[in-house]
């Protein structure tokens, strides 16, 4: 990616809205894929989304921002936003990077629903060290039908919740290409699988990580969230539907209204869940939920390590069918079937 075409566009004459940028990466695409580098200074998107092909680097300077001013519904895209209906599993543009600068949605004066950015049906999607603000309801970054994923150095700061389902509201989010779910592509159920989210600050949103959808046949799958710094959250720091072989380790999340919740979102069996080596302080919600719905399971789980702490009992709540190993966690305590016990140590 970083030998072939460079393009910078520095803005001293023309436009400094999605017109400019997009021919700088439709150029890189036209080369066989590139880099282009933003300039500093204020872009606009208003118009339309920014397209990034396959084997393309989008850089943007520390002093570079890019503020969502029209109606738009995302900021950046790896497909034809709302059309192209016929590329399915991982077969979309793939092997970018997005770096730095801020990315402005504006969600306070722009309220309209939108994501940050959104991959759909891809392969290694690597976003590193930049900001996204004022996220109005949807999600920061969508990793949605995409395998291979990093998300690493970046910061989510306010996330406006959407009504009445205020968790719904991820700064970081995994889903699947269901019919409604997909922002392009086939609508054929492509899940998210081998997603790292690493080293992140996320302050005033309703949820950190999350996923809220899922399908009876189909999970997203291996995912590590570690190292990242979640403070200010009115729901869940992660939380976590239809999701297996998953690594919460690291992890600082304090002042929270809740901490970690896995469910199975339904008769399904969620498996392979390591939660450890994190400190989760809570206002109102239990530190740890393992959430099987009536028929389903949770199994294969481990909850250790943990420095665990809430203004209300349960600090680990369990609710269904769980096989897990709990402790030795610091200040725990945990309730089955919902019924509230003593904090100990087990």
């Amino acid at each position: 990616m970083t030998g072939r075409a460079v393009v910078e566009v520095v803005g001293r004459s023309g436009a400094r809205d999605e017109r400019a940028l997009q021919q700088a990466l439709d150029e890189v695409a036209r080369s066989g894929g590139g880099r282009v580098v933003v300039g500093p200074g204020e872009w606009r998107l208003h118009e339309a989304p920014l397209r990034v092909h396959a084997g393309t680097r989008l850089t943007l300077t520390p002093a570079t921002r890019i503020v969502r001013t029209g109606p738009i519904e995302t900021m950046v895209t790896n497909g034809p936003y709302g059309a192209g209906r016929t590329v399915g599993a991982h077969d979309g543009p793939g092997n970018i990077l997005v770096e730095g600068g801020i990315w402005d949605v504006n969600g306070f004066d722009n309220p309209r629903p939108s994501f940050g950015m959104v991959f759909n049906h891809a392969r290694d999607v690597h976003v590193r060290d930049l900001e996204i603000r004022d996220m109005p309801e949807w999600h920061a970054i969508e990793t949605n039908s995409t395998r291979n994923v990093t998300i690493s150095g970046c910061r989510f700061v306010t996330g406006i919740a959407r009504r009445p389902h205020a968790y719904q509201t991820e700064a970081v989010s995994l889903d699947l290409a269901a019919p409604g779910l997909t922002a392009w592509g086939a609508e054929d159920d492509t899940h998210t699988s081998h997603v790292r989210v690493i080293d992140n600050f996320c302050s005033g949103y309703p949820t950190f990580v999350g996923c809220h959808t899922g399908h009876p046949d189909y999970q997203h799958s291996s995912v590590v969230i570690a190292n990242n710094t979640a403070t200010d959250l009115s729901c869940w720091a992660v939380n976590l539907t239809n999701t297996s072989a998953v690594s919460i380790t690291g992890n600082a999340f304090t002042g929270t209204a809740a901490g970690i919740r896995i469910r199975t979102g339904g008769d399904r069996r969620v498996t392979g869940i390591a939660i450890t080596g994190n400190v989760v302080s809570c206002t109102s919600g239990p530190a740890v939920h393992l959430d099987a719905a009536v028929g389903g399971q949770i199994a294969a789980t481990v909850v250790s390590g943990n420095a665990l702490t809430s203004a209300a009992l349960p600090i680990i709540e369990r609710t269904g069918t769980i096989e897990a190993v709990l402790g030795p966690n610091a200040g725990d305590s945990y309730a089955e079937d919902g019924e509230q016990t003593a904090s100990r140590g087990v």
